[in-house]
């Protein structure tokens, strides 16, 4: 049905196929989707619901998360990337610091997500590198996220799983924020398990301009997300072109003989049914090039 592999989560078709995981992802594929993703996590520590975009895959049973599994794999469909639990929350300088315990817990949070992946057969995991440390020079915060990167590689390279690491525009103290910065970053790393998440709702915020940057970074993109600006919803919803952008993707993709999962992360701008079909009917829309 689509020309692209989109993503939606768990939550993207609740009225319309039941509040059963298994249910959504039978619907899902049903309507012609070939992946998946989960944005969503579970944590005493954060008080708002980010269940808007997903179970939470690092809080569910290992029953669970070996029915989606077996699930996906059954109809063909992928698992793209799922969010690590935060262990901190507001975000601190856990990976700018270059302090020790700092760094030992973001690697003991990048391994709780070995089991997961291994359960969801996940190929990406989202990676965050949170805060700046604003008593260090801005090279000296690099540095200590490149070591970070590099150590977290280590773990998740031996089991096929790529770090998604993503840029971000939801706080002003939030470390990486631009497509150019995450490219140095995977350039540095240099490994297969660090690219990068091209976001496109948080870099339309952030910098514009998504094509030219996409074109720029294009060798060290490993996932793109979608969501509209302003309101983070569906394509045409804000000021994106998503349909030029889709086939742009479609396109270059084609030519280098790449495959990218696009993840829908975003909310639906209208509640219930109706908003379920104006979701899908959105992406044929945006998928028609």
């Amino acid at each position: 049905m689509f020309k692209l592999k989109y993503a939606p989560h768990i939550g993207s078709f609740t009225h319309s196929a039941g509040k059963d995981p298994i249910d959504q992802i039978n619907y899902m594929a049903d309507l012609g989707f070939k992946a998946l993703e989960d944005s969503g996590f579970v944590s005493p520590l954060v008080q708002f619901n980010s269940t808007r975009m997903g179970i939470g895959m690092c809080s569910q049973t290992p029953e669970m998360l070996n029915k989606i599994g077996e699930t996906l794999a059954k109809r063909g469909m992928e698992m793209g990337t799922f969010v690590l639990t935060p262990t901190k929350w507001p975000p601190i300088e856990l990976v700018t610091s270059g302090k020790p315990e700092y760094l030992e817990e973001f690697l003991t949070k990048c391994k709780s997500g070995v089991e997961v992946a291994k359960r969801i057969n996940a190929k990406f995991v989202t990676i965050t590198l949170d805060c700046f440390d604003r008593s260090l020079p801005i090279e000296m915060q690099t540095a200590h996220a490149i070591d970070a990167l590099k150590k977290a590689s280590d773990i998740f390279e031996p089991i096929g799983v790529t770090m998604a690491i993503e840029t971000l525009a939801d706080h002003h103290e939030l470390f990486l924020r631009t497509s150019a910065q995450a490219y140095m970053l995977c350039k540095a790393v240099n490994r297969d398990a660090c690219k990068i998440l091209f976001d496109m709702y948080h870099l339309q915020k952030n910098e514009g301009r998504l094509i030219y940057h996409i074109d720029m970074v294009w060798d060290e993109i490993g996932y793109f997300q979608v969501g509209d600006e302003p309101g983070r919803c569906e394509p045409g919803t804000g000021e994106i072109n998503y349909k030029n952008i889709f086939k742009h993707i479609y396109q270059k993709s084609k030519a280098s003989q790449k495959d990218f999962i696009l993840g829908m992360e975003h909310f639906n701008s209208i509640d219930g049914i109706e908003g379920e079909q104006a979701l899908l009917e959105a992406y044929k829309q945006a998928d028609n090039f």
